[in-house]
């Protein structure tokens, strides 16, 4: 029942859809529910997949450009914003806080938005939406949906499964935080298993994209753990919403240009 409760608590924190009443939770729980990262992403995803198909089937001659918003609208609502939330937080710290840790790490904890942080918001949404429609048009015009499908179900896998790396391998700064009782849970074992089921899937799910897609994931999941401990020597919950944000923005970007 452990792993229930911890596959539900992932659920609840990542997502915003209705569940049943989570009747246990502890800091186990809590530690273990990182592992299922990855598995809410690929949830999210289905979801995604089951829209765009009911959509498609209702309207075969959709235009991709509003159905590529529609998407993103409910990708947003799935996650309740949080990681945008995260990415307006940092984007706001990483300008105002003028290269200083402390003044950086106080301003993410201010829970207004400034301009640098809308802007963040507004830039990472638009190429998001710009290469969603990429992804689609040939869809739309006919061709297979597997590798649209495929695209939309690995993308939020990868950027929830570089969670796991990132606390497994950067400091967490914070006495208390979203993250500091996920700590405990990236254990050695758990972090190899965790990532190479994710890259099986990947190299299953996109085959012809695969060694690209791993190589711009890890090469991006690198370069935000080097500004991180740059800057505020270790990790906070905004930051890595702001990789998970980031990820996926640039992982649909690799997938539209490599159709």
């Amino acid at each position: 029942m452990i792993l229930w409760w911890a596959f539900l608590t992932s659920l609840a924190f990542l997502t915003r859809l209705p569940l049943p009443r989570i009747q246990r939770y502890d800091e186990s729980i809590a530690a273990l529910s990182v592992i299922f990262y990855p598995l809410v992403g690929a949830i999210i995803g289905g979801l995604l997949c089951l829209f765009v198909g009911v959509l498609i089937g209702f309207y075969p001659h959709a235009n991709s450009g509003l159905v590529a918003a529609l998407v993103l609208t409910l990708w947003t609502y799935l996650s309740g914003g949080l990681h945008l939330d995260g990415l307006a937080d940092s984007a706001d710290a990483w300008v105002g806080g003028l290269g200083q840790r402390d003044k950086t790490l106080a301003i993410m904890k201010d829970p207004q938005s400034g301009p640098m942080g809308v802007i963040a918001i507004v830039l990472v949404l638009l190429i998001k939406w710009a290469a969603l429609e990429a992804l689609l048009q040939p869809m739309l015009s006919g061709t297979s949906w597997w590798p649209v499908f495929a695209s939309i179900i690995i993308v939020p896998i990868l950027a929830r499964a570089v969670v796991i790396g990132v606390l497994a391998t950067t400091p967490y700064v914070r006495e208390a935080g979203l993250g500091k009782n996920l700590l405990a849970g990236v254990t050695p074992i758990r972090v190899w298993v965790t990532l190479i089921i994710v890259a099986l899937l990947t190299v299953l799910l996109v085959p012809k994209s695969a060694i690209l897609l791993l190589l711009v994931w890890l090469t991006v999941a690198a370069m935000a753990r080097a500004a991180m401990l740059k800057r505020i020597q270790g990790c906070t919950g905004d930051t890595l919403g702001a990789t998970i944000e980031i990820q996926e923005a640039i992982l649909l970007v690799a997938l539209a240009l490599a159709i």
